[in-house]
């Protein structure tokens, strides 16, 4: 065929090339589409069986937390069950701690206290003959230790201080009847709650803090009326073992800065002491010798110590040592000494200053054995350890 042919024939052929090919291209978008569909379905399947796999997985967890709250109530139903059974167990505990044998008759022959007190009064600021051999006396404050806060902004807290126990003493206020007792100086260091504590649950209230424990036996003051009274009460069988109204007349509290406090019994390498107050002196404390079998007094002395902005005294080898603050709490300092042996004069010794902590001292407690003081300030308890002296090198 000759190329004039060809030419007339491609008008005629183009409409043909145009229809395959647009054939073609409806075939490939069909085939596009198709795949297209095939994979929408296959991803509506799987979009399916997730959502099915997450309903049951959130059924399940439903379920399990259901099941785990369940089981907390239970739980939450044993610990208040268990804590009942704790508190019954305490309270039982308790009861059987307090069933003591009747206390002794607190009446006093008014004969043979008046005898006591004339025996003491002829005696009174004698120069007294000492037990021992001690003749040490403070020079300084050496260390101090701050264990805890525990309890009311006044109280008292001490060991035996005559005994060989670790166990600790807690007084918790100025008027209470309960006094918890720690094993030993951990328990009372790490645990904030008295659950560790041992309760003793006394037949008196007591006032102030101007207690102490000594060879087995607390010393506690008692209030009744106008009349103070000096119970002994045994530790081990939880009886009271004797008790003494204190032969002073008047009495007003010993501390300007402790206004509960109206007998201080202290301990020291001698024996037991009590510091007191009356209005016949009133602006001067007064010292006595307490035989602790009998709790008779056996000698008493005025001494020149003001009452004036003393926040608490001790007795250290027969000297008073009296600790004195400001209304607005600053460095407590023991600024008084007292010697009734007469080794001593109270210009010779040494004035020592307390390190400055939160307020004021409720109470000073002195261990003769470890030559240190358990006090109480603001509800803090801490230990100052002691630098001593002879008494004729100060």
């Amino acid at each position: 065929m000759g190329p004039w042919r060809c030419l007339l024939l491609l008008p005629l052929l183009a409409p043909a090339l145009r229809a395959q090919q647009q054939q073609h291209l409806m075939e490939y978008v069909e085939r596009r589409l198709s795949l297209l569909e095939e994979r929408i379905a296959q991803w509506h399947d799987q979009s399916s069986r997730y959502s099915t796999e997450l309903r049951d997985f959130k059924n399940q967890v439903l379920g399990m937390l259901e099941a785990a709250e369940k089981e907390r109530e239970a739980m939450r139903a044993e610990a208040e069950s268990a804590a009942v059974r704790v508190d019954r167990l305490e309270r039982e505990v308790d009861y059987l701690e307090t069933q003591n044998p009747a206390p002794p008759c607190v009446e006093v022959d008014e004969t043979l206290m008046d005898k006591q007190v004339a025996t003491a009064k002829q005696r009174k600021n004698e120069k007294y003959t000492k037990l021992t051999d001690c003749s040490d006396t403070i020079a300084s404050v050496r260390a101090m230790k701050i264990l805890k806060r525990f309890g009311s902004a006044s109280g008292l807290w001490t060991k035996d201080a005559a005994g060989s126990s670790e166990k600790i003493y807690v007084f918790d206020g100025t008027a209470n009847d309960t006094v918890y007792v720690f094993p030993r100086m951990r328990e009372f260091t790490l645990f904030s709650a008295t659950r560790k504590a041992a309760r003793i649950k006394l037949p008196y209230p007591w006032v102030g803090t101007g207690h102490l424990v000594y060879d087995g036996h607390l010393y506690y003051i008692r209030q009744q009326g106008l009349a103070f009274q000096v119970i002994k009460f045994n530790l081990a069988n939880k009886t009271v073992v004797d008790s003494s109204v204190f032969p002073a007349e008047e009495q007003i509290p010993v501390f300007g800065l402790s206004p509960s406090t109206y007998i201080e019994v202290s301990a020291d390498e001698e024996g037991l002491w009590a510091i007191y107050a009356t209005k016949e002196d009133e602006k001067n404390m007064c010292l006595a010798k307490l035989d602790p079998a009998s709790l008779d007094i056996e000698q008493m002395w005025d001494t020149p110590c003001p009452r004036e902005n003393a926040e608490g005294a001790f007795v250290v080898c027969g000297a008073l040592h009296v600790v004195y603050n400001t209304r607005l709490p600053s460095r407590a300092r023991v600024q008084c000494v007292f010697d009734v042996s007469g080794t001593l004069a109270p210009e010779d010794a040494s004035l020592v200053y307390f390190p400055k902590r939160y307020g004021s001292h409720a109470s000073l407690k002195y261990s003769p054995q470890e030559r240190q003081i358990y006090a109480w300030d603001d509800g803090y308890q801490i230990i100052y350890r002691m630098e001593m002296k002879k008494k004729l090198q100060v």
